[in-house]
């Protein structure tokens, strides 16, 4: 294989990979209240993840040798048509792929910091707080216990 057909292929696996991903985040949104599912597919998301760092060093360096120190625009535009159109939808799927994965990534955040503020929220609700909501004069005590959460 030459260094062209190299990194085509890196490229290729790299979207697959990403592909997977986004598989993966969908699926965690869906199971975002069970925690052992959701950790399951973490555990699965590390493992694409330590390959796709691998294949996107594999990129970057095969990139060195076919660029010859080019930026990427300009290499693209030093490439005959055939060329072009091979590499670049490859790099846009990359592209857009990412993009996707990250704004996934973003809402699966927000989605598991809500579901951990329910869940201390409900905690609270059960263990009951030892702090009081009012003021109270110095030496008296509160009339109860607030089953407000003071947080949200």
């Amino acid at each position: 294989m030459t260094v062209w057909d190299n990194f085509l292929a890196v490229v290729r696996e790299e979207n697959e990979i990403l592909r997977e991903l986004v598989e993966l985040g969908t699926e965690k949104q869906e199971q975002i209240n069970n925690a052992q599912e959701v950790s399951r597919l973490a555990g699965e998301e590390q493992l694409r993840l330590a390959r796709l760092e691998v294949l996107d060093k594999e990129r970057a360096e095969l990139f060195d040798v076919l660029s010859l120190g080019k930026s990427l625009e300009a290499w693209l535009a030093s490439l005959d048509d055939e060329g072009q159109e091979e590499v670049a939808p490859l790099l846009l799927e990359l592209t857009e792929n990412l993009g996707r994965l990250q704004s996934l990534n973003d809402l699966n955040q927000e989605l598991l910091a809500q579901s951990l503020s329910y869940v201390q929220f409900s905690l609270n609700l059960l263990m009951g707080d030892d702090t009081s909501p009012t003021y109270t004069r110095p030496g008296g005590s509160a009339a109860g216990k607030s089953i407000f959460d003071r947080k949200v």
